[in-house]
Order: structure tokens, then C-alpha cells, then sequence
């Protein structure tokens, strides 16, 4: 069965935000977007952080993707059975430090002679989830968003796992979310 999972659209005005860190200065953030699976158009919240631009290429003010944020020190298990596996599989030595920013996947087998910004992954999906990150460094520099101070890790991963299937959707915000996450995992 072909794959014709494709990111069509944002929702601006669902752009929240709050600081993650002040060292260094990152902000994290969930935006809604509109993303045509085979069975049909669903909204789906991404989350999203704002580059310190401190290590790894990443741009000062980008924002970049992430399947969630680490909760606790070691082996990944504080998200879906399949996000901890993909995060296993996608992660130097299959576990992270609490605080650490999900980020591995939209790094993983990345090409090194392509000439692309790195952190958004290397295939279909790249230009979508680039496009993203710069409308919401314009979005976030312009101050159109909403502040959600209760933002945090915890609240980030309860919202992109959340089991509630949004206004007009067929499936829930985890099972797109998900669904999501494997169509960039098995691209690469």
C-alpha cells in the first residue's frame, strides 16, 4: 500500500509556547498542523523548540522538531511503547539524560555531503517540517503566539500522546502522532 503521509498546512493561531531554559536559552513550543494520512485529513500537534544555536549546526532562533522531552535519566520509557521504541533506536546508547530534548530521529542517518539544514530528517517530510520551524521563529519573533506557562515536559508529552481525538478527526492525537513518527522513522 503506498505511503501518502504529507504534511498540508499549520494552524498559526494554535502556536503556544513557554520557556524551557534560560542556559542555555531555549523555548519549546506545540503547534497544530493538518497532515493527510491514506485514511484521511487529521490535525495532529507537533512540538517544537527554539534553538540556543549552541552545538550541532542547529540555528540561533530556529525552531526544530521533537517527538517529546526525557523525564527521567536511562532507558527511554516514559512515552508510547512505539515512541520509546523509535527513540531507542534512534539515540546513542538508547538512552538519554532527564531534560534532554527528543530530537534524535530528525537527526538519524542523516547525509552528510547533502547540503541540508540538519534536525528536520533527511526525507519526504524534511521541507514541511523546515518550513514549520522558520514560520514559527517568525511567529515566535513577532510575539503571535500564546504563552502557556504550564508548558513543561511532562504537559508536552501528555498533549503529543494525548488519547483525545480532536473536532472533525477520525483517530486520536497519539495514534496520528505516531503514525506520524514512523513514516519519518522508516524513510530513512
Amino acid at each position: 500500500m503506498p505511503n501518502s503521509i504529507k504534511i498540508l498546512g499549520i494552524y498559526p493561531k494554535t502556536f503556544v509556547a513557554n520557556l524551557y531554559s534560560e542556559r542555555p536559552f531555549r523555548m519549546i513550543g506545540l503547534i497544530d498542523v493538518s497532515i493527510e494520512y491514506i485514511y484521511g485529513i487529521e490535525r495532529v500537534t507537533l512540538a517544537y523548540f527554539r534553538s540556543s544555536g549552541t552545538n550541532s549546526g542547529k540555528i540561533k532562533g530556529l525552531w526544530y522538531p521533537i517527538v517529546g522531552i526525557k523525564t527521567h535519566t536511562g532507558r527511554f520509557t516514559e512515552f508510547t511503547e512505539y515512541l520509546n521504541f523509535v527513540l531507542t533506536n534512534t539515540t546513542r546508547r538508547g538512552m538519554a539524560e532527564e531534560g534532554w530534548l527528543a530530537k534524535s530521529l530528525f537527526f538519524f542517518s542523516q547525509d552528510d555531503e547533502n547540503p541540508i539544514i540538519r534536525g528536520f530528517s533527511n526525507g519526504k517530510h524534511y521541507e514541511s517540517l523546515l518550513k514549520i520551524g522558520e514560520t514559527l521563529r517568525d511567529l515566535y519573533e513577532n510575539n503571535k503566539y500564546d504563552e502557556m506557562y504550564s508548558l513543561d515536559a511532562d504537559e508536552l508529552n501528555l498533549v503529543v500522546t494525548s488519547k483525545q481525538i480532536y473536532q472533525d478527526n477520525e483517530h486520536t492525537q497519539r495514534e496520528n502522532f505516531e503514525k506520524f513518527i514512523e513514516d519519518i522513522f522508516n524513510e530513512d
